[in-house]
């Protein structure tokens, strides 16, 4: 094992497209409203790999994982009173989009036009096929996707998920394993869920509404069937899954707003939800309210701007154990404000303070964490990001953990530097250098790592490379080093068959254990 570890290692650079690519990160980042890697939930990494690209000026465009229903009615509304959208600058203009929004969407959106000076929309059907082993699982998956209809399925094991979709018209009928996201979370929200509130985009949730589950290993999601339909200001939807839940959803949607019904039946217990949101004077409104077994649950948002470079947002959130699927309630307000100053600097700063209540105990559990970001263009290529948290709790001991990265872009060299330290109870501390090179057609990263954490409660998660369809974000505690690999290529077989492979070799040393190899391989023929 060891003698096949190093010689990957030092013989694959030499034959070795990036794993995941920075454009999915930046896009998941906007999306989620993390504030770094380690904080995006794996599911939208996911989604993203599997996205289509959204045509902005199609007759039949629809809200999805990149679109909310806002931003979709804005557009039409748009379009009806000036016309197709033929740039981005443009695109920026429209209600429920901003400078950053168009920024990190970009590369998943089309302009293409049916109206002079545009080009006129064309149908394609994409296939791909996909297998990944490692050394102690062996998992294939394949896909096709067109215009009107897809399928895909995994393997991993004894792990099944497979899904299947149709679409006709502003009709689409899902079966298979899928997510169900409406509102804000308190009706129905199927995977993670982030918690603790780290940027101002945080504070308002992105329903996606049904979306399919591509992975070797989903949870808490849901198995069966479903259907939804898309009009111009009606949207409904509907499911009925293996585990005896059924879900129904429908909105009506104007130009400066949406209002929404949820309602679920699941193993016998019955809620119903109601949402809004809506845009006045360019500041956005979100609530929901759910009500389950006699059981008020409660969410709200505002956020906006004072100036094109300040934006602010508050929320508020009540939310019984019943709901938030959590040992605790919550009871929770949050504030934050942010400064961007387009290609210098940025800042944020966000507080949210919630109270966990324990039922039967005294005094209840509280929580208060202050989040704060600095980054800093020093020129084109290099980037310094500075991040502070302090998280005080009184059931356990407070967290204090700032972190410093330093990344050059010279494309298609890159390279990061980062040191991060924090105490909780015990110090940790850990660091590493990452240089890379991306091509068109083959890219390579190495990692090297270096870790000194006394304790668990003060372990540092850390984002590390890896395949599409991978997303990893592990633990690091106790004493040693790690080093990583992770390189792809692409060929072009004939003119329509591109076949692509993905490798990350890694290996871990610890004082306290003995070393720990991994070695992932992915291939992936695309037609």
């Amino acid at each position: 094992m060891k003698k096949l570890f190093l010689t990957l290692v030092f013989v694959l650079p030499f034959c070795t497209l990036q794993a995941q690519e920075e454009h999915l990160i930046k896009a998941a980042l906007y999306l989620s409203g993390a504030s770094s890697e380690e904080e995006i939930p794996a599911d939208w990494i996911e989604r993203l790999e599997d996205a289509r690209t959204v045509r902005v000026n199609s007759l039949h465009l629809r809200p999805g994982v990149l679109l909310t229903d806002y931003q979709v009615a804005c557009i039409l509304d748009y379009r009806a009173r000036s016309g197709d959208i033929l740039s981005f600058d443009e695109l920026a203009l429209v209600d429920g989009f901003s400078r950053e929004a168009v920024e990190a969407l970009r590369p998943f959106l089309s302009l293409a036009s049916d109206r002079l000076p545009g080009q006129a929309d064309t149908v394609r059907v994409r296939s791909s096929a996909l297998v990944r082993t490692t050394l102690s699982t062996v998992g294939a998956k394949a896909k096709a996707s067109g215009e009107h209809w897809r399928a895909g399925g995994a393997w991993r094991g004894r792990d099944w998920s497979a899904y299947a979709e149709t679409q006709w018209g502003r009709n689409r009928i899902l079966a298979g394993d899928f997510q169900a996201r409406w509102g804000q979370g308190l009706g129905s929200w199927t995977g993670f869920s982030m918690e603790s509130l780290s940027t101002v985009d945080a504070f308002v949730k992105r329903a996606t509404g049904l979306s399919p589950v591509w992975s070797f290993a989903p949870t808490n999601v849901l198995k069966g069937l479903s259907y939804e339909y898309s009009g111009r200001r009606v949207r409904a939807a509907a499911y009925a899954a293996l585990n005896e839940a059924f879900g129904a959803h429908a909105d009506y949607l104007w130009k400066h707003g949406q209002v929404g019904v949820t309602v679920l039946l699941d193993k016998g217990n019955f809620s119903i939800a109601a949402d809004s949101r809506w845009n006045w004077k360019g500041v956005d409104y979100v609530g929901e309210i759910a009500f389950r077994n006699r059981t008020l649950a409660a969410r709200a948002a505002v956020r906006g701007k004072w100036t094109e470079d300040w934006k602010w947002a508050v929320q508020g959130r009540v939310i019984p154990r019943q709901f938030s699927g959590k040992k605790y309630g919550e009871y929770g307000l949050a504030m934050g404000a942010g400064y961007l100053r387009r290609n210098r600097y940025s800042m944020s700063l966000t507080a949210d303070a919630s109270l966990l209540p324990i039922p039967g105990t005294d005094p209840h559990r509280f929580q208060l964490r202050v989040y704060g970001m600095w980054q800093w263009h020093l020129s084109s290529a290099w980037l310094l990001d500075l991040r502070l948290t302090e998280r005080y709790r009184n059931y356990e001991a407070p967290r204090t953990d700032i972190r410093l990265d330093i990344k050059a872009d010279y494309t298609p060299w890159l390279g990061v530097f980062r040191a991060e330290a924090d105490y909780c109870g015990a110090g940790g501390f850990l660091s590493y250098w990452e240089g890379g090179y991306k091509a068109d057609f083959w890219a390579a990263f190495f990692r090297l790592t270096g870790f000194w954490v006394n304790q668990w409660s003060a372990r540092i998660y850390c984002y590390e490379r890896d395949a599409p369809g991978t997303f990893s974000v592990p633990a690091y505690n106790g004493r040693g080093v790690a080093l990583s690999l992770v390189g792809s290529c692409k060929w072009r077989l004939g003119r329509r068959f591109t076949l692509k492979a993905y490798l990350r070799a890694a290996c871990q040393f610890r004082t306290t254990s003995t070393p720990a190899y991994t070695l992932n391989l992915q291939l992936q023929g695309d037609l």
